[in-house]
């Protein structure tokens, strides 16, 4: 089947085109109740980062459209969504009737369901296809291991996010090495700016911070991914200590009502605030002390660059990015995913050192500007233009 496929490609690629027309296939736009997935805010911000002369963009979701799909629409980005199930085995021909109506060059797939169909129709269609994977799946579907394990010499080119999930890509979605490269998103830097002052000191009050009240704050997805039950738990020690700390749980999801469930029986609701879907996450964060993320498995947390790019420490876990980016004791601390107990310990460390913790920020700083998105805009670039030459 593979040298089936690269008997297409070279067809394909004889003479390549003077505007390379690249379609991003997503499963969907969004994850349980976060409102707009990582890779959706991704594909948002490197579109517009390239020469519209030299590349032509399309999204296509395999799902039912999303209100996430008007950020494409305000920013004239076509987007199509297919509507199909997540085994419906006519997303494949819709695939490639979208592929040749829209004259599209390279696939660029996110997802077990935009692999797999993604795969297939560029076998089909002769174009080639970049898997790129964004995190690391430990429970991993079984089917997905066959699927992976019967599609990999389909795949074109690869790219992992971080170093866990090339090795994840490897062992478990059965890439080739030689196919796979590593390198993270980033973050529009520039765009992500603090907030003036008066901002920070209004989003306080609006929330009922109180001046003198020191906080913790987790962004994401209330799900059980991101491990919020453990701050929570681990809320329960450090109130015991420092009773004037207020912890700040931004995001929606499936865990919503469980989480509240279990502040308000351990008597911790008042200082807990749950903010829900929030387009204010700079100046959140910036009222904020420490940046807690208790993930048990990740990629690469957007929220990470986002906290370190407005000078917060941060206290995570080893997985994903965050083994990589967070230096232990210089710009936050690594705990163990699920240990409460040294979770709760490094929090109040932090809390109690103010100035040790605003120097960890101030150096989290300076090694988040090494993730800016234009790093991996520029590498995208030269991938694309290699694929179809």
């Amino acid at each position: 089947m593979e040298n089936l496929y690269l008997e297409k490609q070279r067809n394909y690629t004889i003479h390549a085109p003077e505007k390379i027309h690249v379609m991003h296939v997503i499963d969907k736009l969004s994850v349980a109740g976060s409102g707009i997935h990582g890779i959706t805010k991704a594909i948002e911000w490197w579109i517009p980062r390239f020469e519209s002369q030299q590349f032509q963009f399309t999204v296509c979701s395999l799902r039912s459209p999303e209100v996430a799909g008007e950020i494409f629409e305000q920013k004239k980005i076509p987007i199509f969504f297919l509507s199909k199930g997540k085994f419906s085995l006519s997303t494949l021909t819709s695939l490639i009737a979208l592929i040749k109506h829209k004259r599209v060059h390279i696939l660029h797939l996110h997802g077990y369901g935009a692999t797999n169909f993604g795969r297939l129709a560029s076998l089909l269609t002769g174009i080639p296809n970049i898997v790129h994977e964004h995190t690391v799946i430990d429970n991993q579907p079984f089917y997905q291991t066959v699927a992976d394990y019967i599609l990999s010499p389909l795949t074109t080119k690869a790219i992992a996010i971080s170093e866990p999930v090339r090795e994840f890509m490897i062992h478990r979605r059965k890439v080739k090495p030689k196919k796979l490269e590593t390198f993270f998103i980033g973050l529009p830097l520039a765009e992500f700016k603090p907030p003036e002052p008066t901002e920070v000191d209004k989003k306080r009050t609006e929330l009922g911070i109180f001046p003198d009240q020191q906080v913790v704050c987790n962004v994401g997805r209330l799900d059980t991914q991101k491990g919020q039950i453990y701050l929570l738990k681990a809320a329960i020690s450090i109130l015991k200590e420092l009773p004037n700390t207020r912890f700040l749980i931004v995001g929606e999801g499936p865990d919503r009502s469980m989480l509240e469930s279990f502040a308000q029986r351990e008597g911790i609701a008042q200082q807990v605030i749950f903010t829900g879907l929030r387009n204010d996450i700079p100046a959140l964060l910036a009222l904020s002390d420490i940046a807690a993320i208790p993930s048990i498995w990740e990629g690469g947390p957007l929220t990470l660059f986002e906290a370190m790019n407005l000078r917060k420490p941060v206290v995570g876990t080893p997985v994903g990015l965050m083994g990589e980016v967070i230096h232990e004791g210089e710009t936050g601390f690594l705990v163990p995913c699920q240990n409460v107990e040294l979770l709760a310990e490094k929090l109040i460390f932090m809390l109690k050192n103010p100035q040790m913790a605003k120097k960890m920020g101030e150096e989290g700083w300076k090694a988040c500007q090494n993730y800016d998105t234009s790093h991996s805009v520029q590498r995208l670039r030269e991938i694309y233009r290699e694929l179809v030459t």
